[in-house]
């Protein structure tokens, strides 16, 4: 799919124009333009560069500094409060009127715009490749399922929009339950399910398959507790045999490897100066940085890892020191606090300190394995059991002992052990945050972890169940200017 968002962003510019970026009126509701009026949407081609902008909006929500994947790692306990570019929802201090809040609420409604363009209008138009056609019907699903449970779990219920509306009818369109608005991801995604390919090959690798969307509606059971309805997806992944575990944990990051057996699902990012690389990786470093990990310095918009984050790592976890490193020399100092190496695992040399390769990522094959572990644990602990031999995998390629039933003995120490598991294995691959709600524990742990000597001891708080979710944009409420139809979240 690299080669896809190249074409786009180096011929047609597609991103960058009107018919395809929203405007700031009612869910970035799209004009027309030159694209949209009459001479689009006429082609196969104009349908694979459709969707290619469908791909390269969702690049843009997690290739961003107040982008979706780094809010819901500066919204958990895996970094210290004090992070910028977050509106400061580190602190459980964002509002309605945070400037990444509306950007993150526009840019998935603009994946949900595209998507119903392509939706609205393929069946139209004659394919000499139908199982293409079925294929990006696939993708925009989706994607547009992806986005919906995005928007679900990050403000609640939301306008739900199966087509193209005009401003005017938009304007009627009120918002939906959170429980409706997964609904509508769930049928989504279980009719993407049955037009993607197993596979791509190819210039294509890289986009969506049918097992991408498998993992995709699991996370969404998951999210609800629907264990039981999460098996079958997560056990049709693991039986296809296409998928298996990166040898070395860096591996799941080095680009290398991207696209490999361990990415199920990822964000595309290319090298050489085109536009299209990965901003975020060197982002996470301080200013100033000097050292071997990057040719470049770091930003004002660094991350430290929490203490808290640290003290999580066994001793003898091989995934700390892929995953975090100390001691960094910044200016002409040396750093004792912790920082976050992840995503500096990489082969492809950069050009500028915007050019990584490095993929990031939307769901790996080892989470479908600690998924896979948790939901046979919901269904009944055995201490014998899959289960078992699941998270062990995990910690065998992280260097680690084996759980067994005398460490771990019953249904509850398993559940805090794949909690555990979880944590370190996904650090700073903004799953925590969202997991923590799913389990019904971020209250607790973010005002325990608030609380914290590091965190200015108590200074901050989560305080309200009413921050599980974030504000609606204040701007989209004014936009409307009818409370029946769009309203403000509890607590703010």
């Amino acid at each position: 799919m690299k080669n896809h968002i190249v074409k786009i962003a180096l011929t047609l510019t597609l991103c960058a124009t009107p018919a395809f970026t929203g405007c700031e009126d009612f869910l970035t509701e799209n004009p027309q333009s030159q694209y949209s009026v009459g001479t689009f949407y006429k082609t196969a081609s104009d349908f694979e560069v459709a969707i290619a902008g469908v791909y390269a909006q969702q690049q843009d929500l997690f290739n961003n500094l107040g982008g979706t994947f780094r809010m819901s790692i500066t919204r958990s306990d895996d970094t210290k409060v004090g992070a910028g570019y977050v509106d400061q929802n580190d602190k459980f201090l964002d509002d309605a009127t945070g400037t990444y809040i509306l950007d993150l609420w526009q840019k998935l409604f603009t994946v949900v715009y595209r998507a119903n363009e392509i939706l609205d209008k393929i069946d139209g138009v004659k394919f000499k490749d139908e199982t293409l056609k079925k294929s990006i019907k696939g993708e925009a699903l989706a994607l547009r399922a992806w986005a919906y449970y995005t928007l679900g779990a990050s403000f609640g219920g939301v306008p739900l929009l199966d087509k193209p509306y005009s401003t005017e009818e938009t304007r009627y369109i009120k918002r939906s339950s959170q429980q409706e608005t997964f609904d509508f991801a769930e049928k989504d995604y279980t009719t993407a399910i049955t037009l993607l390919p197993e596979s791509w090959e190819g210039q294509n690798l890289g986009r969506i398959t049918k097992y991408a969307a498998e993992g995709g509606l699991a996370r969404l059971y998951m999210f609800q507790s629907k264990f039981s309805s999460a098996v079958p997806l997560l056990k049709d992944i693991i039986s296809s045999g296409k998928y298996k575990m990166a040898t070395k944990y860096e591996d799941c990051f080095n680009d290398a490897f991207n696209n490999s057996s361990e990415r199920l699902w990822e964000i595309q990012f290319t090298n050489g100066g085109l536009g299209e690389g990965n901003i975020l990786c060197n982002s996470f470093l301080p200013e100033g940085y000097k050292g071997d990990l990057t040719p470049f310095s770091g930003t004002s918009a660094f991350l430290e890892v929490s203490e808290d984050m640290i003290e999580a790592y066994e001793n003898g976890d091989l995934r700390k020191e892929q995953s975090v490193v100390t001691g960094i020399t910044v200016g002409n100092n040396v750093r004792t606090g912790w920082y976050i190496r992840k995503w500096l695992h990489y082969t492809a040399v950069p050009v500028n300190n915007n050019d990584f390769a490095v993929n990031l990522p939307v769901i790996r094959y080892t989470d479908i394995l600690l998924m896979y572990a948790e939901c046979l644990n919901e269904a009944g602990y055995s201490a014998s059991g899959e289960a078992f031999d699941l998270i062990n995998k995990v910690r065998t390629r992280a260097g680690l002992t084996a759980l067994t039933s005398t460490t771990t003995p019953s249904q509850i120490a398993f559940r805090n052990a794949i909690k555990q598991e979880r944590r370190v294995e996904f650090a700073f691959e903004g799953l925590r945050w969202l997991d923590l709600v799913r389990w019904g524990d971020a209250q607790i742990v973010m005002d325990k972890f608030l609380a914290r000597a590091e965190n200015e001891s108590g200074l901050y708080k989560m305080g309200s169940a009413d921050r599980l979710l974030y504000a609606i944009p204040a701007q989209e409420i004014a936009n409307y200017n009818d409370k029946a139809v769009m309203w403000q979240n509890p607590g703010y």
